[in-house]
């Protein structure tokens, strides 16, 4: 193979033209190619040269040192030798990193060491130190490029105890977590008074402690509090619009006036006790406590209020009966009122008129004249000497309960009962009848005047309730019209049943004898009465008793009861039935007295 041949194959293998002459020679070539090749040492070779130049200089610069962009934290070590860099870290640590200071809510400090927190500084200065210096050369030169743009931070070697943190942020929890406060309003007189409301507060442990580590890691020792804002239900906000409310209804006086011209004023001191203030499902309010106001409004209640006055029965100076007049009386329309401030008052009314009602009698004049008890229904009289006992003190309790009973009226329908009107007054003792025999008690001789009391109550044509009658017979009363009471026990009672009032009267008179009278409005009623023995023994005895009740002259009702007695025991001894003397009926009295005296 020629040599021009040789050449055009290279040529072509090396993009030349194919053919530059009979020289075989490109006139462009002159050795160009190898000068070529030698163009691109050049440059590598100054490159290398500068960069040993560098290495050589940082080598020299930082021989000994920390390279420069080396931090730590966010303490800058570059250029600093070992024991310098130990003396900034080791200052740092007993700087900031001495305590941890949280901010939040509340501001807290606790030293690293309560905190597990110990800074090993010479093993943090060597890790700084070895930064650029471990590795092959393009490792170390890149560790350097990466430090001198600020991307080598250390952390610190810190050992830590979770453990201990833990617990101090638990402690530190018990300090700052707070229940929120709700606003309040008060309202003194005509004062209204806010207090504000307060936000509540939650730690979250958890968060706290990983700004804990931020802390150490960036060596600022400055750590944040992390929790929850706890809202309270009720705002300041909320409660300053109720204190506006309130403040209007305050701004001044209330007027109360009436129809016949009466004012009255109520301070805004005396209305501020009539406001209440209401916290419910998260709302505060301010509304008109009725019953406060109420009494506020007491002494227009009272001026204005005029009792109604019941007509009602008396004595003349002469013993007759008449009728005390009635009035009518006049109230005020209360609710009605209050409803009226209540819708007003917080919309800025302060007038108001108060109205009144006329109130009428239950109980009129004409009413009670219509019914008066003027006449003489039925009466019934008593020897209290038939008995053998008719001692002063006797006497007196017959005197103590006739002026129990006298005076009493009854009206349509009413129950008169003996014991509801003579018990509990200050009796003297005396005998007194009990299973059959002679005893002494408190109030002797009560059956009698409850005996003559209840034939008068007979005569009247009145309707016996109950009636109990005794054990034995007595010479002042005849057999089987007799009855007896004994407090808490036994009772002796009669109803009304007229179509008007029922008077009552007893007393004890002169003549030995007790009077029972029942007064009513006249009806044309006649009652006789008689009792009769159905035999009478030693031991014992049976009376029947005949009642017979007529209206204008035509029998309406007719009764018959039988009544038994047994042989009082007194003194050791037994009186006989048929040693009892009889009373005829109305009390006239036949015969001689015997030891009894119930």
């Amino acid at each position: 193979m020629s040599l021009k041949n040789r050449r055009r194959r290279r040529g072509r293998r090396e993009g030349l033209s194919p053919d530059y002459g009979s020289s075989g020679l490109n006139p462009f070539d002159s050795g160009k190619h190898g000068s070529k090749r030698r163009g691109f040492a050049g440059p590598i070779i100054i490159i290398c040269a500068i960069v040993a130049v560098l290495v050589a200089a940082d080598f020299w610069l930082n021989s000994g040192k920390i390279h420069r962009g080396v931090e730590v934290g966010n303490v800058s070590l570059g250029g600093k030798t070992p024991a310098e860099a130990r003396q900034v870290v080791r200052d740092q640590a007993m700087g900031p990193l001495k305590e941890i200071e949280f901010s939040g809510p509340e501001s807290f400090t606790r030293r690293a060491s309560e905190m597990g927190v110990s800074f090993n500084v010479a093993r943090t200065v060597n890790q700084a130190y070895a930064v650029g210096r471990k590795g092959n050369v393009l490792e170390r030169l890149s560790e350097r490029l990466r430090a001198s743009f600020g991307g080598a931070t250390i952390p610190p070697d810190i050992d830590y105890r979770p453990e201990m943190a833990r617990a101090q942020v638990r402690e530190i929890a018990t300090l700052a977590n707070r229940q929120p406060r709700e606003a309040d309003l008060k309202v003194y007189g005509s004062e209204v008074e806010v207090t504000d409301s307060r936000d509540g507060y939650e730690l979250d442990p958890a968060a706290t402690l990983a700004s804990v580590d931020g802390a150490i890691d960036d060596m600022t020792g400055k750590a944040s509090l992390e929790g929850d804002t706890l809202d309270p239900d009720v705002t300041t906000a909320e409660a300053e619009t109720a204190a506006r409310k309130a403040r209007g209804a305050l701004s001044g006086p209330l007027e109360i006036t009436a129809e016949g011209g009466e004012s009255w004023m109520v301070t805004p001191e005396r209305l501020g006790s009539a406001l209440d203030v209401t916290k419910q499902d998260g709302e505060i309010d301010v509304a008109l406590d009725r019953d406060g106001m109420d009494g506020v409004l007491t002494n227009v209640y009272n001026d204005l209020t005029v009792k109604t006055t019941d007509a009602s029965y008396g004595f003349d100076s002469d013993g007759n009966v008449i009728v005390k007049p009635s009035h009518e009386g006049r109230s005020v329309e209360g609710e009605r009122l209050l409803d009226a401030i209540q819708g007003g008052i917080f919309d800025g009314k302060h007038e108001y008129q108060a109205t009144t009602t006329v109130e009428k009698p239950e109980y009129t004049t004409a009413g009670l004249e219509a019914k008066k008890p003027t006449e003489l229904l039925g009466s019934y009289h008593t020897n209290y000497r038939a008995t053998s006992d008719h001692t002063q003190e006797r006497v007196e309790n017959l005197g103590i309960a006739s002026r129990a009973i006298s005076g009493t009226f009854l009206a349509p329908g009413e129950v008169f009962s003996m014991n509801g009107t003579v018990s509990g007054l200050d009796y003297n003792e005396g005998h007194v009848i009990i299973n059959g025999a002679t005893d002494t008690a408190l109030g002797g001789g009560l059956c009698q005047v409850t005996s003559t009391l209840y034939n008068a109550a007979l005569y009247a044509g009145l309707e016996v309730v109950e009636r109990h009658p005794h054990d034995t017979q007595l010479p002042y009363i005849r057999p089987g019209l007799d009855a007896t009471v004994w407090f808490g026990a036994l009772d002796m009672k009669f109803k009304n049943t007229t179509d008007g009032y029922v008077l009552l009267q007893e007393y004890v008179s002169g003549d030995d004898y007790i009077y029972a009278e029942v007064y009513g409005v006249p009806d044309n009623v006649d009652v006789t009465m008689s009792s009769e023995p159905v035999y009478r023994e030693y031991g014992t005895s049976e009376w029947v008793t005949y009642y017979t009740r007529k209206e204008d002259g035509k029998v309406v009702y007719r009764d018959q009861w039988n009544t038994s007695y047994d042989a009082l025991f007194e003194d050791g001894k037994t009186v006989a039935t048929t040693d009892v003397p009889v009373a005829e009926v109305n009390g006239d009295y036949f015969g001689h007295a015997i030891p009894s005296s119930d």
